[in-house]
């Protein structure tokens, strides 16, 4: 089989209860994403799909060439595909029309989609997607770099995309 059909029929774990650490990567790896107006586009995007899809961004960070997003579905019935194909299309589309790009802005095929289930697991997620700019060389504390939900949560200073914190979705 193909690389390009196991994209296609790639497989989403839809359980209600889990939350889900999405990887996905800007088409060819080109990096993209140190255009500010591209972020705060996709950031706009993701705001309105947790919306419509009523999803909580538990973390995340854009690197220049990826996305790593921690989010936690409220539903249940709800479609991890659809969700990403509401965050990834809307800024390609724009960014295209604005020219920003004259490529797709991702790759093919859904990324990647880990289920996290474990308390323990989804802080390990959190502190690696935090972490990120810093092994990167971007910045030297993880609280400086703009496209990441990490001054929101050690500083509680909002960023571009409205976070919560797992607590307080085992509240309500």
């Amino acid at each position: 089989m193909s690389q390009a059909k196991k994209l296609k029929t790639r497989r989403f774990i839809n359980e209600f209860g889990h939350s889900h650490y999405l990887t996905f990567s800007t088409y060819h790896r080109k990096p993209y994403l140190r255009n500010d107006q591209i972020c705060e586009l996709l950031a706009t995007r993701i705001n309105k799909a947790a919306i419509t899809h009523n999803f909580a961004v538990l973390a995340y960070v854009f690197m220049h060439d990826h996305v790593h997003l921690l989010i936690r579905p409220l539903n249940e019935g709800y479609d991890m595909s659809k969700i990403l194909k509401s965050i990834k299309q809307g800024p390609s589309c724009s960014a295209k029309n604005k020219g920003l790009i004259l490529t797709d802005l991702w790759e093919r095929g859904g990324g990647y989609d880990r289920n996290v289930t474990k308390a323990e697991t989804r802080i390990k997620v959190i502190n690696y997607i935090h972490r990120n700019p810093v092994r990167k060389g971007l910045v030297e504390e993880s609280t400086k770099y703009r496209w990441s939900s990490a001054n929101w949560y050690l500083n509680e200073v909002e960023g571009d995309i409205k976070c919560h914190y797992m607590a307080e979705l085992e509240l309500e």
